[in-house]
């Protein structure tokens, strides 16, 4: 994959980077492995070869200045309680409905970097998002047979935490990359410090949570590692500071799209005609708010 035309083209390379990670589902599924043991995992397999491109970052443009290093290892606490509120999301409310609650995190991020770094935004973005997060709620088959779980009410809670923890972590992982010439350090740092929060806090979250799964799991878990939590998120930091944060976080949420696409190949799921309705909601309105952004292509400030 050619980075540097990527790098000209940001909505392409959040899109195709949203793809990917959507891959991260049937990999998780196929692992037959607990959250808490699969986040780990993923972070642990992917540190090597973020450590080499990290490196040979430094080696080219020099070392990352501290507060940049702050910033992504914050991003990646972030990423450890979204991992625990929506571990908890999934246990009181089901599966479909804390995938709902956990995409309100693209309204998070657009109001957090609208108050915080001054990114107001665009009209066809706030257009298009409630018809997105509606694509969002189609895919995951809840209008089809109801939320589930032993306390819908304290799943709604741990849902909107979930959200607000993923929010955080774009928006804080982001400012922390504001250098565009490296992408790889800044996702070694969050990725460093995701795997050692899930470490610390997994065993109290995951009943499930053990620190050696079988080799049948490794080998999911290793292409899990590698593909999405390097590939795609060395593509998608490609786009983060050249695109207004929200924009980041809807285009991301194409991914329960390319999540169905890759159940009914891989997996032989076959989806409703609501989640397939769904995501044509949900590419629709990406396609709609990204045009708002085609003419600005130029490096966002992150304050």
């Amino acid at each position: 994959m050619n980075f540097n035309k990527l790098l000209s083209r940001p909505i392409l390379a959040a899109v195709i980077g949203a793809f990917i990670i959507s891959s991260s589902g049937a990999l998780t599924k196929q692992s037959l492995e607990s959250p808490a043991t699969i986040a780990l995992w993923r972070c642990i397999w992917a540190l090597p070869l973020l450590a080499f491109f990290s490196h040979r970052e430094t080696l080219k443009f020099g070392k990352r200045i501290k507060r940049d290093r702050i910033l992504s290892a914050l991003a990646g606490i972030a990423f450890t309680f979204d991992l625990v509120m929506w571990h908890y999301s999934i246990h009181y409310i089901g599966a479909g409905m804390a995938t709902v609650l956990g995409n309100l995190s693209s309204v998070v991020v657009a109001f957090v970097a609208w108050i915080f770094l001054k990114e107001r935004p665009s009209n066809r973005l706030l257009i298009a998002l409630p018809f997105v997060l509606l694509g969002v709620t189609m895919t995951t088959g809840v209008l089809g047979g109801g939320a589930d779980g032993i306390n819908p009410g304290l799943g709604v809670i741990f849902g909107i935490a979930c959200s607000i923890s993923y929010g955080i972590f774009i928006v804080v992982y982001r400012a922390g990359g504001k250098d565009d010439r490296r992408i790889a350090g800044p996702l070694f740092d969050a990725t460093l410090f995701g795997g050692l929060g899930t470490l610390v806090f997994g065993p109290f979250v995951d009943p499930d949570f053990h620190l050696l799964p079988n080799l049948h799991s490794h080998i999911y878990l290793a292409i899990l590692g590698n593909l999405c939590q390097v590939l795609g998120w060395l593509i998608i930091s490609i786009a983060l500071p050249r695109l207004p944060a929200a924009l980041t976080a809807l285009i991301l949420l194409i991914q329960p799209l390319g999540g169905i696409g890759i159940a009914m190949l891989f997996l032989g799921e076959h989806p409703t005609l609501i989640q397939l309705l769904g995501g044509t909601v949900i590419l629709a309105g990406v396609v709609y708010a990204s045009r708002a952004s085609r003419a600005s292509r130029a490096p966002l400030s992150t304050g």
